[in-house]
């Protein structure tokens, strides 16, 4: 099929050619109008050196011919304005202009101009001739394949930009006047498969005008075509046809390629054009369940209502598609509730006001209503805090001992504090610590660990605080369970937070097990705990120190235990944790004076009592896995060879799983795979 590059078949109202042809029902817009038609041998007699072939269009701004130029033999497009029209002075500008504009936008996608001369009333200028079909024709047919319709529209946004650089806008672009030449090979170019081999070519600049000057129509005249115009140039007529406005109708160009229909259609051009200022296009989602959300995006953002919101040139917008054909991700996104919501708003601003209005007062109600609660729940979780810090103060507010029983209401009242913030429904982790903590206190040892328990559900995940506490709660148990599940709370502890405290509390773990183990797993449990404290440990932490001395009498180094000792607790002076070990140690060796005095010492820093000793059992079988746990984490925990830092994070020990993630089969003897049974 053959055509031309110009049928410039606009009429003299809205501008637009009836969609489906000369047959078609469709609305008539006003372009089809009887135009004097010259008769071929009219032409050659007045224009020699061509040779007219045949009509093959016409328009509100001319006739076009297809013609052989006799002096290069060139197969060319002869436009050649109606007599008629040569009568008024702005036709003819307006069809010189065209010419002129042409010859400026000499690009492989545009097509080419020629010449131009005048023969008494005769004016004409040639063009390349473009064998293909238009874009509309196209359509005839139906939607094109995606990938085509955004290769076509790219290649055109370019030749656009070309002809922006240049200062020339176009104003009527549409799929009627965007050729698809015909393949080099003969073939089709709608049947062309490959994106890369589409040759396009951009036709009729009748209603171009260059940038930075005035119109050539009449003041507010609305030029192009309804169902493709910006709509700033509705509102404002031909004067506000910039650059932008051709990008939107290119955006509207690609939307009837993916869609098979324009984005606005109606009985009237007057309807198209009310529905261009007030409507949204359906979303070509909608029409087209294919089609990739990159590509409406694109469509979307060149077809924005504000200008200020479209592509900023016609060069973003082709490399925007080219990044979609790329398969890269594109700049264009789709709108989001919010602004399709304000869209709305804009457009039917009463209703939406009224549904704001009530809206706003149902989430103010309740949102009162759940701030009234959390203010509750902040109060009663305060209170709860101020009896755990009040009970562990040695007098009351009118100076007197505070006594045991004094201690167990104002924890018990920090229990019911807490339980009603929880029984709130706030889920609020720190109620769950509290609550523990003052179980813990309170001897209610089980009932901390569920609390604990609950706590990390509400947080997502395990803290130190909550680590550390809960460790305290399974020692306190002393049971076979307990004691597992505190090794792995150990060596989690010694993953998210392996600092000076966190390796003293394992290593006095480690040092308890040393105690009450023989052999073998008393000297892996020795080892581990030097390793664990290492060299450079911080000799300023008290628990540190303590288990130094531990380590020095486990090693049968007794004197060198005592004065270690000795020497701590006079250095941690006031520290309960210190007079306590020194007190059992002590014991131990048969110093009962010494042990006696610290023990007052003591009670006078904890007037309720010491804690009781727990009673740590050892699970041969456990006390190997642990070892194995501990010694991995320790070689995680190390600097690598490079001296980097290390990344304890990785390090994730489970039950079933040493804390590198490997099968358990540590270096200890004790470790023997076929003994886990109780793991």
């Amino acid at each position: 099929m053959s055509g031309t590059s110009s049928t410039d078949d606009r009429g003299s109202g809205s501008g637009a050619r009836p969609r489906g042809g000369s047959g078609s029902s469709a609305p008539d817009w006003g372009s089809t109008r009887d135009f004097y038609t010259f008769a071929p041998e009219t032409l050659a007699a007045e224009l020699p050196e061509f040779e007219i072939l045949r009509q093959v269009g016409k328009g509100s701004m001319g006739i076009v011919y297809e013609a052989r130029a006799k002096a290069t033999n060139e197969r060319v497009a002869l436009k050649v304005l109606p007599p008629s029209l040569t009568l008024t002075e702005r036709a003819l500008a307006r069809f010189y202009r065209e010419g002129r504009l042409m010859a400026r936008v000499r690009h492989p996608e545009i097509v080419a101009f020629h010449d131009r001369g005048t023969r008494g009333r005769l004016h004409w200028f040639a063009m390349e001739f473009v064998d293909g079909v238009t874009l509309e024709e196209r359509l005839a047919v139906g939607p094109l394949p995606v990938q085509q319709a955004t290769a076509i529209v790219a290649r055109v946004a370019r030749a656009l930009q070309f002809a922006h650089d240049r200062g020339v806008v176009h104003r009527d672009v549409k799929p009627g006047n965007i050729m698809l030449r015909t393949a080099p090979d003969g073939e089709s170019p709608s049947a062309t498969a490959e994106a890369a081999s589409l040759r396009v070519a951009v036709t009729d600049f009748g209603l171009a005008r260059e940038t930075g000057t005035g119109s050539m129509t009449e003041s507010g005249a609305i030029v192009g075509t309804p169902m493709y115009m910006a709509p700033e140039m509705v509102l404002g007529g031909s004067a506000q046809a910039g650059t932008l406005a051709d990008i939107y109708s290119l955006g509207a160009t690609l939307y009837a390629l993916v869609t098979g229909q324009p984005p606005f259609d109606g009985p009237t051009g007057q309807s198209v054009l009310k529905a261009v200022l007030e409507a949204d296009p359906t979303p070509a989602t909608r029409l087209r369940r294919d089609l990739p959300r990159n590509v409406a995006a694109i469509i979307h953002k060149a077809m924005d209502r504000d200008p200020r919101r479209r592509y900023g040139s016609a060069l973003e917008f082709a490399e925007d598609l080219e990044r979609h054909l790329r398969g890269e991700p594109v700049l264009a996104r789709l709108p989001g509730p919010g602004a399709r919501i304000w869209r709305l708003a804009r457009r039917r601003p009463l209703p939406t006001f009224l549904t704001a209005v009530v809206l706003v007062l149902a989430l103010g109600g309740a949102w009162l209503l759940a701030e009234r609660d959390r203010n509750a729940s902040r109060q009663q979780l305060a209170e709860a805090e101020r009896y755990l810090a009040v009970a562990a103060t040695n007098v009351d507010e009118r100076g007197n001992q505070r006594t045991a029983t004094d201690r167990q209401d104002l924890l018990l009242s920090a229990v019911a504090a807490a339980s009603a913030v929880i029984e709130r429904g706030a889920h609020e982790p720190r109620a769950f610590f509290v609550r523990a903590q003052a179980r813990f206190r309170l001897g209610d040892y089980a009932a901390t660990i569920f609390d604990l328990d609950a706590a990390e559900r509400a947080h997502g995940e395990a803290t130190p605080d909550v680590l550390r506490l809960r460790i305290q709660a399974l020692e306190a148990l002393g049971d076979r369970a307990s004691v597992r599940r505190l090794q792995r709370d150990l060596t989690n502890l010694l993953v998210i937070k392996p600092d000076v405290g966190t390796r003293a509390l394992v290593a006095e773990h480690l040092l308890d097990l040393a105690e009450h183990a023989n052999g073998q797993e008393r000297t892996e449990a020795l080892a581990s705990a030097r390793d664990v404290l290492g060299d450079a440990t911080n000799d300023d932490d008290a628990r540190v120190v303590v288990s130094r001395a531990r380590i020095r009498e486990l090693a049968d180094d007794i004197d060198g235990a005592l004065a270690a000792m000795r020497a701590a607790r006079i250095r941690f002076e006031g520290d309960l944790y210190v007079h306590l070990e020194a007190a059992r140690m002590f014991d131990r060796h048969g110093l009962f004076d010494e042990s006696a005095r610290e023990r007052q010492m003591a009670r006078l820093l904890q007037p309720e009592g010491p804690a009781p000793t727990p009673s740590t059992q050892v699970d041969v079988d456990g006390l190997g896995e642990f070892l194995g746990d501990v010694d991995r984490l320790m070689q995680a925990l190390a600097p690598p060879p490079d001296g980097g830092a290390p990344q304890p994070g990785k390090a994730t020990p489970s039950r079933d799983q040493g804390p590198t993630g490997s099968s358990n089969a540590p270096r200890h003897k004790a470790a023997d795979p076929q003994r886990k049974r109780d793991g």
